[in-house]
């Protein structure tokens, strides 16, 4: 599966734990990937901002309990991420086989496959349970559909078949995931739902860009050390993927880590740790991406190009498909990606845009901040993405701004299939994919076409 955190909770059913009990036996919070905007990989919504709120505040827990539908997007995000993190706690062969023995209340529909939108699964058994005793298996916590299920199973290649549960008694989104490596028995089940992931496609090449009239790109990446994103970035480099398919490119960190034969990561003056707030929950990462495009500014690379784009590591991004789409951009001062403000995953801007931003620097008297755009704003509970936004278009009056939709694919941006990578040959990117086997499952599907199955 593309798009989601690390795993969300990866722990049996039954029995359930109360919150107080899951916290102690959780791990001290791992900050997670500078690019997530949802919050850390290991827990779920609740869990994570009630954890964050305990650990920060220490005025007791905040229960974020926002409408069922809202929360199941956002952990929809993060159980996503974690089955493509390759993270997730594992029952090993000989396990004792834990059966979803939950109560589910009887449904006239419990699905209704291609009802909401196209599916790109195989048939679904509606109200069916593939029961497997032993082997691997592993589930997650608040998947709001059994189509994201089965993406999820699609980006894990051990992952043979899955059951979807409506209602197991979660908070908020009730629903949840479980992959298997086989089908199992098929046993009757009101409220469950079971099936097979599409074919994987083999990924070849990956394409090249092509000069354009639009000009060349300088692409970067911010990496944090020691996690999912150093390999990420490493197989990336290896195939000529994501920024290292542009013409210049560059990975930051506070680390000068090697990430692959001859790139190494530009150290950044930074922890590249923040807090999260706003009404998403989001990671407050302004200061730390002012960092970051101070050390930009400071080796100066992209001054060789006509075009800076800064992309996540776990964004799916295709070079070759922006280069063409700049040229119908030509003049732009930079690029709106959503037509609800900015969004992190890719962010395109013109080299002029970027020296604009240059000359902020300058005017503070050290050159580590714009100095305008930190005067005039009040972004202390904002991300990078609004805050550059705000800066260069607000402030600093960077023109012409033109939204661009085949930028970006995710959730966050009226993209709700963005885990099977299907949206066409001109989508630039698909966020959020954080392992290594679900970002090529992706990356093939988009240079196929899509899932290797007729849609339903």
């Amino acid at each position: 599966l593309g798009p989601i955190p690390p795993p969300a909770a990866l722990r049996p059913t039954p029995p359930k734990a109360s919150k107080r009990q899951r916290f102690a036996a959780m791990p001290p919070l791992q900050q997670p990937g500078a690019s997530d905007l949802a919050m850390g990989a290991a827990y779920s919504p609740v869990e994570a901002s009630e954890l964050v709120a305990t650990q920060t505040a220490g005025k007791g827990r905040l229960l974020r309990r926002a409408a069922a539908s809202a929360i199941c997007v956002g952990a929809a995000l993060l159980g996503a991420h974690a089955a493509l993190s390759g993270a997730p706690r594992e029952r090993p062969v000989g396990h004792e086989q834990q059966h979803l023995r939950l109560q589910v209340k009887a449904e006239s529909e419990t699905w209704v496959q291609g009802g909401k939108f196209k599916s790109h699964a195989p048939k679904m058994d509606i109200d069916v349970e593939y029961q497997v005793d032993g082997g691997w298996g592993m589930n997650y916590d608040h998947i709001p559909t059994p189509e994201m299920c089965a993406a999820m199973c699609w980006g894990v290649p051990k992952c043979k078949a899955y059951t979807w549960v409506k209602d197991a008694g979660l908070d908020g989104c009730p629903s949840q995931c479980w992959l298997k490596d086989a089908m199992g028995k098929k046993v009757p089940k009101t409220g469950l739902v079971s099936g097979v992931p599409p074919p994987r496609h083999d990924l070849g090449a990956v394409p090249a860009v092509r000069a354009t009239s639009a000009g060349t790109m300088y692409c970067f990446a911010l990496m944090v050390p020691g996690g999912y994103e150093e390999g990420l970035l490493k197989w990336q480099h290896d195939n000529k993927a994501s920024i290292f398919g542009c013409q210049g490119y560059g990975v930051y960190s506070n680390k000068p880590i090697k990430v692959a034969d001859g790139v190494v990561a530009h150290v950044v003056n930074s922890t590249l740790q923040c807090g999260y707030g706003g009404d998403s929950m989001s990671a407050l990462n302004s200061w730390i991406f002012i960092a970051v495009w101070e050390k930009v500014l400071e080796v100066g690379d992209y001054k060789k190009h006509q075009w800076v784009v800064k992309v996540d590591p776990d964004a799916v991004y295709f070079p070759d498909r922006l280069s063409r789409l700049l040229s119908k951009h030509d003049g732009a001062g930079y690029i709106n990606n959503c037509k609800y403000g900015m969004h992190g995953p890719i962010e395109v801007f013109s080299s002029r845009a970027i020296d604009t931003l240059g000359a902020d620097y300058k005017k503070s008297w050290d050159g580590k901040a714009p100095k305008t755009c930190v005067e005039k704003m009040h972004f202390g509970q904002w991300g990078e993405d609004m805050f550059i936004d705000q800066c260069l278009s607000k402030i600093l009056e960077v023109e012409p701004r033109p939204t661009e939709d085949r930028l970006m694919c995710e959730s966050h941006c009226d993209c709700p299939n963005w885990y099977w990578c299907s949206e066409g040959p001109e989508m630039v990117s698909y966020h959020p994919f954080k392992s290594i086997e679900s970002y090529k499952t992706c990356m093939a599907a988009a240079l196929a076409g899509g899932p290797a199955v007729t849609q339903v």
